[in-house]
């Protein structure tokens, strides 16, 4: 493979941080499943699927924003791990849709919606400050 172009390589790396992404992505699926397994055992639905989709989508987009900054992630195989894969994997937007769609858009999912920006920015902002500090 060394004799290879570089543009052969560099898809090679893509490739590499790809299946590391899915990878870390199973794990957040997994963890995703499981919390909401621990959730419906104590509630009904709906209330059980509300409650572990905003857990699952406000924490993801927290831990999502502090990957876009946060020096611990910079990389593109690390982003690929954490942020595509893991954070990918936990938070569930399809889910989302699919109770929007049978369940209709409550003013919760609405709010819920409006808190992970919040929450996202919050994480980002925390990176850029871990960012400022290391730089220092």
């Amino acid at each position: 493979m060394g004799s290879q172009s570089n543009g052969l390589l560099e898809d090679s790396t893509i490739a590499l941080a790809a299946e590391r992404g899915v990878a870390c992505g199973s794990i957040g699926t997994m963890l995703r499943y499981l919390l909401h397994e621990v959730i419906a055992a104590r509630h009904e639905f709906p209330t059980s699927e509300l409650l572990a989709l905003t857990f699952v989508n406000l924490f993801g987009s927290y831990f999502l924003g502090v990957t876009a900054r946060h020096p611990i992630f910079d990389g593109e195989r690390r982003k690929a791990f954490f942020a595509t894969g893991f954070a990918g994997g936990f938070t569930t937007m399809s889910a989302l849709t699919v109770f929007i769609d049978s369940e209709g858009l409550s003013p919760e999912i609405a709010l819920m919606l409006f808190v992970a920006v919040i929450c996202y920015a919050i994480g980002w902002h925390q990176g850029r400050r871990a960012a400022k500090r290391r730089a220092k």
